[in-house]
């Protein structure tokens, strides 16, 4: 199978593998060829549902955010049916899952996973595709972002998010300290300088473990470190390394909360570190 093939039959396979109290969620989940939206609406239309549909829709246009110019893109339909009509299409009845949790569950299983190793994909954006009094079609559109930096990261030779997590490390401005002085009369401006500054990086992302007591271990060792004065080396997951770093703050940016497919204990997160000498 081709490489797009093998794309769309992992994502398919995400899909298809969600879960809820127990049971598969979807009872029809389908890889399709078509992107235009009409033909694929029609389609998924025509299956059980709830049903999902993945489709390759080509790459994103040049004027597309520039984080993501020129990454593939999949699109992944949800139908939700309810032949009492009124919410249950989209709010669910209780038995049958409306729109609105179907579509919780494929964001949760699909925004940010590694696929293919080396894949990851990004969440873009989300509208309705189609509704009436029973029936109702949503749209999410992923970007498909090929990753280098697999290695994780490391503090004073530690891996403190974690093996499986997915960590960015952003690193902030170097700066100098300087002193300009003028005379009168004469052209131009005289500096001293100074030295260099401190400056701040960040590792931003998902803190990942296959269990909640998993995870509390790497909570605490991230929480010891910020405890820890001390400063000691970063090497980042293109092996740059950094000396005389500090761990200054642990932020769990959002609640903790669990893979629909895999099950993993999942902690959004930003860890704040200070250079001190750069």
């Amino acid at each position: 199978m081709s490489d797009l093939g093998d794309l769309e039959s992992a994502v398919v396979g995400l899909v298809a593998a969600i879960q809820s109290a127990g049971s598969p969620v979807f009872r029809s989940v389908d890889g399709f060829s078509d992107p235009d939206r009409k033909r694929s609406t029609a389609h998924i239309r025509r299956l059980a549902a709830p049903a999902g549909l993945v489709v390759y829709s080509g790459r994103l246009r040049a004027d597309a955010a520039d984080s993501v110019v020129g990454l593939e893109k999949l699109t992944v339909l949800i139908s939700a049916e309810n032949l009492r009509g009124g919410d249950d299409p989209r709010a669910g009845d209780g038995v049958w899952h409306g729109g609105f949790e179907l579509l919780g569950l494929v964001s949760s299983a699909l925004d940010g996973v590694l696929v293919q190793t080396d894949r990851r994909l990004i969440a873009i954006d989300e509208q309705v595709a189609f509704a009436d009094a029973t029936h109702v079609v949503y749209e999410q559109r992923y970007a498909v972002d090929r990753v280098a930096e697999l290695a994780a990261p490391t503090f004073d030779g530690m891996a403190l998010a974690g093996a499986s997590s997915v960590v960015n490390v952003v690193v902030g401005e170097a700066t100098a300290e300087t002193r300009s002085f003028a005379f009168p009369g004469i052209d131009g401006v005289f500096r001293h300088h100074l030295g260099m500054r401190s400056r701040a990086i960040v590792w931003r992302g998902q803190l990942r473990a296959s269990s909640d007591s998993a995870l509390n271990t790497i909570e605490s060792t991230i929480e010891t470190a910020v405890a820890d004065p001390g400063a000691f080396a970063m090497v980042d997951s293109w092996s740059r390394s950094f000396a005389d770093c500090v761990c200054d703050r642990f932020v769990r940016t959002k609640a903790r909360r669990r893979h629909p497919v895999s099950g993993d204990a999942l902690q959004p997160f930003e860890l704040h570190f200070t250079q001190l000498n750069v």
